[in-house]
């Protein structure tokens, strides 16, 4: 009679029962499912904090890329073609960015469109990138801007950069053939040392005997094998050392100084910096730009601290009334007497653009001469570099073997 309903006892005990059963099956289940929320919720959010440290890395690997000089020359002979055809710069810069393929270069472009839509004009909004366009390029942009000859203005970037990959190719194509056979020979170098120079000591055993090159390379040897972190440590820390110093004011001085006291590399250099220096000058006075800021623009993208310097004391004399020519010419080594010759002509037949393209193109001429100058002295020298390196290697090996044969003969 339990099981049936009462006033007290709505709900018979064997159906009370069940229901306490089935609730807790509930509660099982909504928890079972809250849980499994919770594992999903948490995978997702381990998804996703791996997504942000990959696009994280991501746009830290693309922020760090660099933009070749060669994509430069490929942005600007583009954009020059597409206004050329009527096409308004926005848009130019639009159809730029979806069809470049450095993800640098594609970034750059659509932040200088952003601020171009926003009302920047599009010499200020290369400045905000000022880490791709040079000073010298943004000012040359904003020559033509002003004067409405932006067409004539890229074509002749197009020209500079042109020049400027020729030069850097011609380098490259001249060294890279020592720098391949110095990487062989160290290579080459290191095997011996590991590998031969100990057999050698097995051999010998008595190093005081052993001839002066033998015991050199011993020592090389017993460094690599025995003493590499100190090796290592050293050469890590004179690396450090040396791009602190390098990266300091006085440093980046002292390293240009002693880059144009070389015999070779500092008149190549020399020639670079004269070439470049005249031929932006020239352009930038012929493109509008006041003669006091177009050196103060120059010295920015003379790349030489030695150089920077000299002109910009030469617009601040300039403002005070002394000439270029006069400014310059208490300095030999770096401006030749040619150079300021022509610099002062040109100053007083108001052609001074004129005689910078002229000096830039003497230059040129110069620079080409001499690489492939060097281009020929690069192989007898590279030659004798290898013969001495097998001299030294031939006479660590063998002379302790002649001289273990004469002790045995004698």
């Amino acid at each position: 009679m339990n099981d049936e309903y009462s006033p007290n006892n709505p709900i018979p005990p064997t159906q009370a029962q069940e229901v306490e059963d089935n609730f807790d099956e509930i509660i099982l289940d909504i928890k079972s499912e809250d849980k499994a929320t919770v594992e999903e919720v948490t995978k997702k959010r381990k998804i996703t904090n791996l997504l942000d440290v990959y696009h994280f890395i991501n746009d830290w690997v693309i922020d760090q890329s660099p933009v070749k000089l060669q994509e430069k020359l490929l942005f600007f002979q583009l954009l020059g073609a597409i206004l050329q055809a009527g096409i308004s710069i926005p848009e130019a810069l639009r159809m730029l960015e979806i069809q470049t393929a450095n993800q640098k270069m594609k970034r750059v472009i659509k932040d200088v469109r952003l601020l171009i839509e926003d009302g920047e004009s599009l010499a200020g909004a290369m400045r905000r990138n000022s880490d791709i366009f040079d000073e010298a390029t943004c000012s040359i942009v904003e020559a033509g801007e002003k004067s409405g000859k932006l067409n004539e203005v890229l074509k002749e970037l197009v020209n500079q950069y042109n020049r400027l990959s020729s030069i850097q190719k011609k380098v490259k194509s001249v060294l890279t053939y020592p720098v391949i056979v110095l990487v062989v020979m160290v290579l080459l170098t290191v095997v011996v040392v590991i590998f031969v120079v100990p057999k050698l000591i097995e051999l010998f055993g008595d190093l005081e005997s052993l001839p002066v090159p033998t015991r050199i390379l011993v020592g090389a040897s017993d460094l690599v094998l025995h003493k590499w972190p100190l090796l290592i440590g050293g050469m890590g820390a004179f690396i450090s050392l040396f791009l602190v110093w390098k990266k300091s004011s006085w440093g980046k001085r002292q390293w240009s100084n002693f880059i144009l006291l070389l015999p070779v590399g500092g008149k190549m250099m020399k020639g670079m910096v004269l070439s470049r220096v005249t031929r932006i000058f020239g352009f930038l006075i012929a493109s509008g730009v006041p003669i006091i800021e177009g050196i103060k623009i120059t010295a920015s993208t003379a790349n030489n601290p030695t150089y920077e310097e000299k002109l910009l004391l030469a617009s601040d004399d300039l403002s005070k009334g002394i000439s270029i020519a006069e400014n310059l010419s208490d300095n030999e080594k770096l401006f030749p007497k040619m150079l300021i010759s022509m610099i002062a002509i040109g100053e007083k037949t108001a052609s001074l653009e004129k005689i910078m393209i002229r000096i830039a193109d003497f230059y040129e001429e110069e620079l080409d001469r001499k690489i492939s100058m060097l281009s020929k002295l690069m192989e007898p020298i590279i030659l004798t570099f290898i013969a001495g390196g097998a001299v030294f290697m031939i006479l660590a090996i063998y002379l302790p073997i002649l001289q273990m044969n004469d002790q045995m003969l004698g």
